[in-house]
């Protein structure tokens, strides 16, 4: 009979009752190595193409972030950013996972004689607006707050400085896209305002209705070293432990008290009220990147009950839930469709669901800096604007 030498550690790990961490044994439980991850060229200008190399060995899964997903073990694509971005590979197996990143810069713009710029483009730290939805002569208030900036231009306004508040009345839908810029690039973001006619007041009823998190339905999962290794926690947070464990949050609201047959105008998750911990952040010089927060609707029922699969469940990106700038102050959005269009909460409530929930997680399952770093949201609210037609 031909004894493996997996076979005879195991048969010593029985009868020894030694213990061995995965690295310490050849070929067993060794994470994924990525062998090659870069970028060429490694500045471009905008408009221009670059190439994403990659090679990654005794994985399962690789995928990178930035809205690629899911690539093969070794492969090249194409890329073409419009300012400096950082590429964050991700390799798993059933061991755990490793990550690599390269970065991209981006020459403001195209010249006979190119310069390399040095720094990073512009930070835009908040462009809020206070109503996404207005009737016809209402008016919205716009915000923002830009750091670094030498130049910060509105759509549709022009010039304004680079933290300022303005009242603005739309006659139709209007997206507001502010572009910060400097010598190493520009930022932008975008806001869309709707401007929908109301029904007369005879045919409508309805309101709007701000709800806590329920606490007892609300926590957090941490990821243990083995493949159904889960801790649950009663605080909702996302980040890492100081053991590099990644922790994702589970936040539940009760809809009950919304006429199924209401229709969904908004639906603003506000995660104002957070607490941090230690440092999360997109991109860090020292060590390496959260990559982005992630918010998603997903239906995970008690939150005692939940197990591993609340962890790993595949579910629906919010609208504009993959976020890079964090944590922001205000810090609220409409999520009542998914990222791809899709009318959840409208869903939700036409079919009677007493809840709506959400899984926050970060992109990149830890820093690596041995230091708690998360982000607790046990104080959000979702407010829920509606319409009943009678």
């Amino acid at each position: 009979m031909k004894i493996t030498v997996a076979l005879l550690l195991a048969l010593l790990l029985l009868t020894t009752g030694c213990s061995y961490m995965p690295e310490e044994i050849p070929g067993l439980g060794l994470n994924p190595k990525i062998n090659q991850f870069e970028a060429t060229p490694s500045v471009i200008n905008q408009g221009e193409i670059a190439y994403l190399s990659w090679s990654v060995s005794n994985a399962d899964s690789v995928s990178i972030d930035n809205g690629i997903g899911r690539v093969a073990l070794t492969g090249e694509i194409p890329v073409s950013p419009d300012k400096a971005t950082f590429y964050t590979l991700t390799a798993t197996n059933f061991a755990g996972e490793s990550v690599a990143r390269t970065q991209i810069m981006v020459r403001g713009e195209t010249t006979t004689h190119p310069i390399v710029t040095t720094g990073t483009p512009p930070t835009i730290v908040t462009f809020y607006a206070d109503r996404l939805i207005i009737a016809p002569g209402e008016s919205v208030t716009l915000s923002w707050d830009v750091v670094d900036a030498t130049n910060v231009t509105l759509e549709n306004v022009g010039q304004v400085s680079a933290k300022d508040t303005i009242m603005l009345s739309p006659a139709n839908t209007t997206t507001y896209i502010i572009t910060a810029t400097n010598a190493a690039g520009k930022s932008t973001a975008g806001i869309t305002v709707a401007v929908q006619p109301s029904l007369p007041a005879e045919q409508t009823s309805g309101g709007i209705m701000t709800l806590i998190a329920i606490p007892e339905e609300c926590g957090s999962l941490v990821r243990g070293t083995g493949y159904l290794d889960y801790t649950k926690y009663a605080t909702a947070c996302a980040g890492d432990t100081t053991l590099n464990m990644a922790s994702r949050a589970f936040l539940s609201f009760d809809i009950s008290s919304i006429p199924d047959n209401a229709i969904i105008e908004e639906a603003v998750l506000d995660l104002s009220n957070f607490t941090q911990y230690g440092d999360p952040s997109y991109m860090r010089s020292s060590w390496g990147t959260m990559g982005a927060l992630e918010v998603y609707h997903l239906q995970y029922g008690n939150f005692d009950d939940i197990g591993f699969s609340a962890y790993t469940a595949t579910a629906k990106l919010t609208a504009n839930g993959e976020i890079t700038d964090y944590p922001l102050s205000p810090w609220a959005w409409d999520v009542k469709n998914s990222n791809e269009g899709n009318p959840v909460i409208q869903n939700l409530v036409e079919q009677g669901a007493s809840r709506a929930q959400f899984r926050i997680q970060f992109f990149t399952t830890t820093n690596w800096d041995s230091v708690r770093d998360m982000l607790c949201f046990d104080n959000a609210s979702l407010t829920i604007k509606y319409l009943v037609t009678e």
